[in-house]
């Protein structure tokens, strides 16, 4: 007759579980991070893929970097007043430094025309989007 095996102490148990629960959050978190690392990936993730082949997603604002868009005047149509700061960013870009209730963008690279918003704390307010050329 063999002895009977001791049982694992509650807190052990907890310790495993634990430890299971961290590496499954990881291998998810590593996946999730190589998938938007592709242009197909940050697609379906609803991000925007820029063309120094970073993947911006709607959380840029919180990460601090939308990226700079060729072309901000694209994403005009995507925002309106009472939209959050981070959407309105996440579809312009990174605007001019110097932003803060008043942003401006260029509409695209090669114009002097500038896109502007106004912003109450987090919220849009206006915006000023002329047309493109």
């Amino acid at each position: 007759m063999t002895p009977p095996q001791p049982q694992p102490r509650p807190s052990l148990r907890l310790r495993r579980a634990a430890l299971v629960l961290m590496s499954a959050t990881t291998v998810f978190g590593l996946a999730g991070w190589a998938m938007l690392a592709t242009a197909p990936g940050c697609t379906l993730a609803q991000g925007r893929w820029s063309g120094a082949g970073v993947c911006h997603t709607r959380l840029c604002l919180l990460q601090g970097d939308c990226g700079e868009r060729a072309a901000p005047v694209a994403g005009c149509a995507h925002v309106q007043p009472g939209d959050s700061r981070g959407k309105v960013y996440f579809h312009l870009g990174n605007p001019l430094p110097g932003a803060g209730a008043l942003a401006r963008w260029p509409l695209h690279k090669s114009s002097a025309g500038m896109i502007q918003a106004r912003f109450d704390g987090d919220r849009l307010v206006s915006l000023a989007c002329p047309a493109a050329p």
